[in-house]
């Protein structure tokens, strides 16, 4: 029987592995290698002498996470937050171990669900999260069923919730194999960071304190802002004000491209009304210029709200590493609801205006709003096409593409007081863009261009073993390149998700796009916010024939040019099967690869007519967005104004929530709000 090792290291090795090893090797039909995940670089010539005295060889697993998938061809990294952690909260919350420690009182606000989210967050790239660990069973039962073999020892670090790993791994002829008391913090960096986010306040200091050493050399950003740290902006307390939790697009021209304040452009809503955070000098200078309310980036408060605090529970030795864990998310619930309400009470701040929902942290940020009568309101960034634990949030108050986003949103355990039907947020751009997208036209058709294409990327990380990798987003570049090259009458037109790193992620297609580049058929978006690239996916659609996005399991830029009628195309190279896209017609609109897609588009611009249908997204684009009326960022603006209207005239929350919605339903149809 083969033994694989999640984390080997020398003493590990000698007190536990090489005794199995060696009785393996006793046994009628030794295996000839084991395997481990990862290995120390000690552990590694530990292994190396002692193998070769005892006969024994172990070699490192070799995987890319892109090549691990199921019998359907989903891709297991989807289907676990999908499917597989849905299964293991249920067993998680069956459990006597969660028993135990539950309590009532985790019901009367959103610390139930905080805990729980808390518990089954972090993505597979995240060591000791539990996708990381189911992900590495996964992985091994793959290669156990790739060698002929039927089942193997995995020695796992034990770790919370054992018994329901016991149970995964059973039934794919895994028997698991405890190490050692799993090392909750596997580095003093990240430990660290675990135990300050329990002190938003300190945190939110510290991180200032990072970003300012940067940005003064950055920005020349050195002018007494430590003085004002604690102090700006509190003084403007008494204005009702919307806190905006952007992505760092601090777009301040309504322009089509990303911004932060996109709403704001396209609503009756003042800039006074609306607290932002700058990270450096000449943000804040912008910000200012426009009449925006604004906080640095490490504002702290100066005392403790008191709030009703969750009871942290007496761990008890049967269950110690549980205990732990649920002890550890309550404290931080209480931490950082105290943080967030005496912040909304110094800052006069009636309503959180966020994107992000996919961790637990926003929950404790919600129910610290409603305490001090305030509300906390998401809006949809991002097109889910199935269900994801990641997704599940509480709020008062959601902005939706539509009925069917609200469905997913309820599969994947959300609770929303107020779900509003909105449309695509960015519905309005189009008209903005169109310009600026004949301006680019001409300048590829001037060097020969007759047809173009727009390619759309993702971002990538280093290493292929925990994320889709570098040669994924390679291939989004390589084979349209190759085409360019060849084809004189073709161009391309690149959004990059990032660009800042993309020319390092690309490697040697990085020279290929150079090349690329000098023929003038090629253009690159460079332009950059704090994070991402600025350009709307929009304007290189608009510019382009075709738009391809290849990767099916993302697609909201796909989704942006299909509802202006662009032909979109959409390639399935991970395993999504369970997208709603996969709706749309195969041959075209899905494709399996690059190749098949750039067939299919060379075919269409090379007939006549083109392929009938081509790209046509008319069969559920409905069900996506059912006003596709470029209002949509109108309609959020305009409903973020009736609550702080209401609050201005001095009403009650409860009152404001349900005044907005029955002016909104007036307005665009009762059948657009939904109302827990």
């Amino acid at each position: 029987m083969t033994l694989y090792i999640e984390t080997l290291s020398g003493k590990k090795f000698l007190s536990r592995i090489l005794f199995h090893a060696f009785i393996e090797k006793l046994s009628s039909n030794p295996v000839k290698t084991h395997y481990y995940i990862e290995a120390s670089h000690r552990a590694k010539m530990v292994v190396r002498i002692l193998g070769k005295i005892f006969g024994l060889q172990f070699e490192e697993l070799e995987f890319e996470l892109r090549n691990i998938k199921d019998d359907f061809g989903e891709l297991i990294r989807l289907r676990i937050h999908r499917l597989d952690l849905f299964k293991f909260q249920a067993k998680l919350l069956d459990s006597n171990e969660f028993k135990t420690f539950s309590n009532p009182e985790w019901l009367k606000n959103s610390s139930y669900d905080f805990i729980l989210k808390g518990l089954m967050k972090g993505s597979i790239n995240e060591e000791n999260s539990i996708s990381r660990s189911l992900f590495i069973i996964e992985v091994v039962a793959w290669h156990i069923k790739k060698n002929g073999e039927e089942n193997c020892k995995l020695f796992f670090e034990n770790r919370p919730w054992w018994k329901i790993y016991i149970a995964h791994a059973e039934k794919l002829g895994i028997v698991l194999k405890p190490i050692s008391l799993i090392n909750e913090d596997p580095s003093l960096q990240s430990y660290m960071i675990e135990k300050l986010k329990q002190f938003p306040r300190f945190f939110s200091f510290l991180k200032y304190l990072k970003n300012y050493t940067y940005l003064r050399v950055k920005d020349e950003y050195n002018r007494n802002v430590e003085a004002t740290i604690f102090k700006e902006n509190i003084q403007n307390n008494k204005t009702s004000k919307i806190f905006v939790f952007g992505r760092g697009d601090l777009n301040l021209t309504n322009n089509g491209h990303h911004s932060d304040f996109f709403w704001v452009f396209n609503s009756p809503i003042l800039t006074k009304n609306i607290l932002y955070q700058h990270a450096s000098q000449e943000e804040k200078n912008k910000l200012k210029k426009y009449g925006f309310s604004i906080i640095n980036n490490a504002i702290g408060n100066t005392r403790t709200y008191k709030i009703n605090k969750i009871e942290i529970p007496t761990i008890k030795k049967l269950y110690k590493t549980e205990g732990k864990k649920i002890s550890e998310l309550i404290k931080s619930y209480n931490a950082n609801k105290s943080y967030w309400a005496q912040f909304f009470h110094e800052q006069g701040v009636q309503v959180y205006f966020t994107w992000y929902k996919y961790d637990h942290m926003h929950m404790a940020i919600a129910d610290a709003a409603k305490e001090v009568g305030g509300i906390f309101a998401v809006w949809q960034m991002a097109f889910d096409g199935f269900k994801t634990i990641d997704t599940k949030t509480r709020a008062h108050l959601a902005f939706n593409f539509s009925s069917w986003s609200i469905e997913i949103g309820k599969k994947s355990q959300s609770s929303i007081d107020y779900n509003i039907i909105s449309g695509y947020p960015k519905d309005y751009a189009a008209p903005l863009l169109k310009a600026e997208a004949r301006k680019l036209r001409s300048k590829l058709e001037s060097n020969g261009a007759r047809k173009i294409v727009f390619a759309i990327d993702e971002n990538s990380l280093d290493d292929e073993r925990w994320h889709t990798g570098h040669i994924l987003q390679q291939e989004n570049y390589y084979h349209i390149l190759e085409k360019v090259l060849e084809t004189p009458w073709l161009g391309v037109v690149f959004k990059p998700k990032v660009a800042k790193t993309l020319r390092t992620r690309l490697g040697d297609v990085a020279t290929l796009l150079t090349k690329a580049e000098k023929t003038g058929r090629c253009y690159v978006f460079q332009a950059s916010g704090r994070h991402t690239t600025m350009a709307s996916p929009l304007v290189a659609g608009l510019s382009a024939d075709v738009c391809i996005h290849g990767h099916l399991s993302a697609g909201t830029a796909a989704l942006e040019c299909a509802l202006e009628k662009l032909p979109t195309l959409l390639i399935d190279r991970e395993g999504a099967p369970s997208s709603k896209f996969y709706e749309l017609p195969k041959g075209k609109v899905i494709f399996k690869d690059w190749p098949e897609a750039l067939d299919a588009v060379m075919e269409h611009f090379q007939s006549e007519k083109g392929i009938p249908g081509f790209g046509d997204w008319t069969s559920i684009i409905d069900e996506l967005d059912p006003f596709r009326d470029g209002k949509a960022a109108y309609r959020m603006g305009n409903y973020l104004n009736q609550l702080i209207s209401g609050f201005e005239k001095g009403l009650d929350r409860k009152a404001i929530l349900e005044n907005a919605a029955e002016i909104y339903a007036k307005e665009w149809g009762s059948d657009k709000i939904v109302i827990a």
